[in-house]
């Protein structure tokens, strides 16, 4: 056992020497006077032939035919076949192929401008290099290569082909700042000693030991050895994961997986987590993608959660699960057959009892439902009539946790439609009278309904609460204008629902209850409605006769309008669809066999009803001196609505509730506030000793039974002034200091953006109460960046009557020029939790270069 372990740090400590040996001898890139000769030599294969006219350019030019060499001085330039040269100075061997280019230098033999070349829509920076055009193999020194969002520079570069080159003391950074040329210093690189580039479709870049190093500084962040992909083609391969530690769960490695690309339109990535406490879970994520046909994505979370030691109060283990599934349909493919799909389907518990916290910061914690569904839309081209089938599910978790969610399923929905046509309409002209403006419209719908809980979902037993039936509706309406003023409109609608099992119902004086027995067969009810309404605009100006007066003008816009609703009685005996049983007490209880169905039971109670509603609009022309015209508009009420209505045949209570409700526009039209209050204008009788009264048939009270109001304000850096004025500064920063300007004393100034957003949301309800329930709560959204690369958010929302706050969350973010450092902490709740994460920007080495560290604290209800 001592010689295993001894023979494994043996062969460690041997691995690190050679890895710091390699990067010990990397010759620094950024010394631009050192021209690095390899002993890299490109054999010369004479029996080759040029195969193309070979152009060149300079601004001088020596030619020594005796020994067939050719010399450009300055800005040479030299094409042949794809390949082009730039450079200040070039060597050309017209016997062997031979090209010599070297940048231009100063008195020093520095460089200040490198050679330039380009093959194949590519482009390479180098200090010198040399290539043969007849074989195309070369050598390049001090090299600089862009690719996908990253830079390599390579002290030496040996071209073996088109598609390969072997990289002697390679660089490589996806520092924006270096990768645009404003700075000769990346603030971090990956340096190699070796290393293989490899060009074409899955280009890529595979090195020997490389190091992490920080503004030039090595890190412990090295590996033997590393596979960069370069290229916009996806490859497959390992996802690294995070570490850390978490007061629940312990220490854990989150993230750990494998991608994979399967062909050009499907990827996979799977991935895990373990936790040092028992916990673990895991999550498949696939995505797929056919340009202008279809695209979605298919997801799979499943976690076990345990906490707490195994045989003491506090264990607890927890499976949670969830699907989803999107997919999106180009509607360029198929105009007339679209197909869609939104699955979100998940345990009751896995939001709220996630090992991931990150549910926590994004508010999915809160969640309480969710829902499904797919669909596919057919349409008949030059035709009124579409098909649509539908399956859709929805579940509520809002239980408690020793209670399944409560699950809906629609399986399937088909609904065949039939849009407005106008049978009565002249094929060309203007459709003038109640006939030729006659319209007709038809609706089939067939609903097979499902109700159940989590346990049963996907069980046999979900099927024994299935409700069915299929409903037919033709709708009718028409309409003219009296005297240009008044439109007028007719509408009639027809219902017929089917139905396979209804319902009867009796009373068991043995067992003294209620039996329902099902009857199996075909059932249908008929229902209609019919209906008018009429309405106009009234508008009233009131124009300032004072040609300097603030206020230009006044203009009230009144909307008056009244329908009148009739539906029969389908109670009553004669239509035949209600029935009674004797109670325990011995009076009729009246019921409908159709009650229970998918569609309900035919309405009771005859309506004859009055409707009319009263909109206003006020708005005012005011003087602006930011407006061109002089003027600007400012509304006074966006809109302020009253409306009711009166059932003639009722017995009692024939005025319904009196609804008031606006909105209007304040500040500069900055704060929006809207409002709402509903009256009853009947009186309530109250007893002593009871807080609830009972409604009666005596109008005059006209009390307030709810109301809300809600307003919002977002408050910035300009409310208070103009804000930070760049304009005012002659110089501005450079590499990192670009936002700051700076004055004549050389003191920096710079912006500091700041948002306070607070949104109050007030309601009352009082009903048939003696006193009303309000609540009154404040939301609150902040940010503010003190420095240009720091910035601060907050937002939580506090309960003016609970008097507390809750779902606060405080975020911090640094940009580090090329990673990102994130602190985000919830710092009291049932969520107790916080996250630190730093890593790199770039794309391509996100998943690989990062850190993350979490920890959480979940209180159960008795911590409340």
């Amino acid at each position: 056992m001592h010689k295993k372990i001894f023979k494994y740090l043996f062969t460690l400590t041997f691995l690190l020497l050679i890895n710091s040996w390699g990067l010990g001898q990397i010759t620094e890139g950024n010394d631009s006077s050192l021209i690095i000769r390899d002993s890299l030599v490109i054999e010369p294969i004479k029996d080759e032939r040029l195969e193309d006219v070979l152009i060149y350019n300079s601004d001088d030019q020596v030619h020594v035919w005796k020994n067939k060499m050719s010399y450009l001085l300055r800005n040479a330039v030299v094409k042949y076949t794809d390949m082009e040269i730039h450079a200040d100075y070039v060597e050309i061997n017209w016997e062997t192929g031979d090209v010599f280019a070297d940048g231009k230098r100063d008195s020093l033999g520095i460089i200040t401008e490198p050679t330039i070349f380009k093959q194949a829509g590519k482009e390479y920076e180098q200090h010198s290099f040399k290539v043969n055009f007849k074989t195309k193999i070369g050598v390049a020194y001090n090299v600089r290569m862009e690719e996908s969002g990253g830079v390599m520079v390579g002290g030496t570069v040996k071209r073996v082909n088109d598609s390969i080159m072997f990289v002697r003391h390679a660089d490589y950074t996806t520092d924006t700042y270096f990768i645009d040329k404003k700075t000769d210093e990346p603030d971090y690189v990956l340096r190699t000693g070796r290393a293989k580039y490899i060009d074409g479709k899955n280009k890529s870049m595979i090195t020997g030991p490389i190091n992490m190093r920080i503004y030039d500084v090595p890190t412990p962040l090295t590996l033997p050895f590393s596979y960069i992909p370069l290229g916009d083609s996806r490859s497959a391969g390992i996802i690294i994961p995070s570490f850390g530690e978490r007061n629940d769960v312990g220490f854990f490695l989150e993230g750990m997986g494998f991608y994979l690309p399967i062909g050009d339109y499907l990827d996979l990535s799977l991935t895990g987590e373990i936790y040092t406490k028992g916990s673990w879970g895991t999550h498949l994520n696939s995505s797929y993608r056919k340009r202008y046909k279809f695209r979605g994505g298919l997801r799979f979370d499943y976690e076990n959660r345990i906490t707490g030691i195994k045989g003491l109060d506090d264990y607890s283990r927890i499976s949670n699960y969830r699907i989803n599934w999107n997919h999106s349909q180009d509607p360029k493919a198929n105009p007339h057959l679209i197909f869609s799909a939104n699955v979100n389907m998940s345990s009751s518990q896995f939001f709220r009892e996630s090992i991931n916290n990150s549910n926590i910061f994004n508010g999915d914690v809160y969640t309480n439902s969710a829902s499904s569904s797919i669909s596919l839309n057919k349409t008949f081209p030059n035709s009124p009539f579409s098909l649509s089938v539908v399956a859709s599910h929805h579940q509520n978790n809002n239980t408690s946790s020793n209670q399944p969610a409560s699950m809906q399923f629609v399986l399937p929905q088909l609904t065949f439609s039939m849009s407005w046509i106008y049978p009565f309409a002249p094929k060309v002209g203007s459709k003038k009278g109640l006939l030729k403006n006659l319209a007709v419209g038809y609706n089939l719908n067939l609903v097979n309904n499902i109700n159940t809980n989590e346990d049963d979902a996907f069980t046999p037993r979900m099927w024994e609460n299935a409700k069915n039936g299929a409903r037919h509706r033709v709708d009718f309406t028409t309409g003219a204008t009296i005297g240009s003023y008044f439109p007028v409109s007719f509408n009639a609608s027809f219902d017929e629902v089917w139905y396979l099992k209804t319902y009867e119902k009796s009373f068991d004086e043995e067992e003294n209850q209620v039996i329902t027995t099902d009857i199996n067969g075909f059932d249908s009810y008929r229902t209609f409605s019919m209906g008018m309404g009429i309405s106009t605009n009234i508008y009233g100006t009131l124009i300032s006769k004072n040609e300097n007066a603030y206020i230009k003008g006044i203009r009230h816009v009144i909307s008056p309008s009244i329908g009148f609703n009739y539906r029969p009685n389908f109670g009553s005996e004669e239509w035949g669809y209600y029935d009674y049983y004797r109670g325990a007490d011995g009076r009729k209880v009246l019921y409908s066999r159709f009650q229970d169905g998918v569609f309900g039971a035919p309405s009771i109670g005859e309506s004859a009803s009055i409707s009319f509603g009263l909109r206003n609009n006020l708005e005012m022309k005011v003087r602006s001196k930011t407006d061109s015209t002089g003027f600007q508009k400012v509304k006074i009420f966006e809109y302020l609505d009253i409306s009711s209505s009166y059932n003639m045949v009722a017995e009692e209570f024939k005025l319904s509730p009196i609804n008031v409700s606006g909105m209007t526009r304040l500040f500069n039209q900055k704060l929006n506030l809207q409002f709402r209050a509903s009256f009853d204008p009947y009186k309530i009788r109250f007893e002593d000793g009871v807080e609830s009264g009972t409604r009666i048939n005596q109008l005059g009270a006209f009390r307030l039974t709810d109301y809300s109001v809600n307003f919002g304000y977002n408050f910035d850096n300009k409310t208070f002034g103009e804000g930070f004025d760049a304009k005012k500064y002659d110089r501005r920063g450079e590499v990192r200091d670009e936002n700051f300007y700076f004055d004549e004393y050389d003191y920096a100034h710079f912006s500091i953006p700041w948002r306070l957003g607070l949104n109050f949301t007030h309601t009352y309800s009082r009903g048939t109460l003696r006193k009303g329930v309000s609540t009154t709560v404040v939301a609150i959204n902040a940010s503010i960046s003190p420095t240009p690369y720091w910035s601060l958010s907050t937002s939580t929302s506090y309960d003016f009557k609970a008097k507390k706050l809750s779902k606060a969350r405080i975020m911090f973010n640094r940009d580090l020029r090329s990673f990102t450092l994130n602190f985000s902490w919830v710092p009291f709740g049932r969520h107790k939790t916080w996250d630190f994460f730093i890593g790199i920007k770039a794309d391509i080495l996100k998943d690989a270069v990062k850190y993350d560290e979490r920890a959480s604290t979940l209180l159960r209800g008795s911590d409340f």
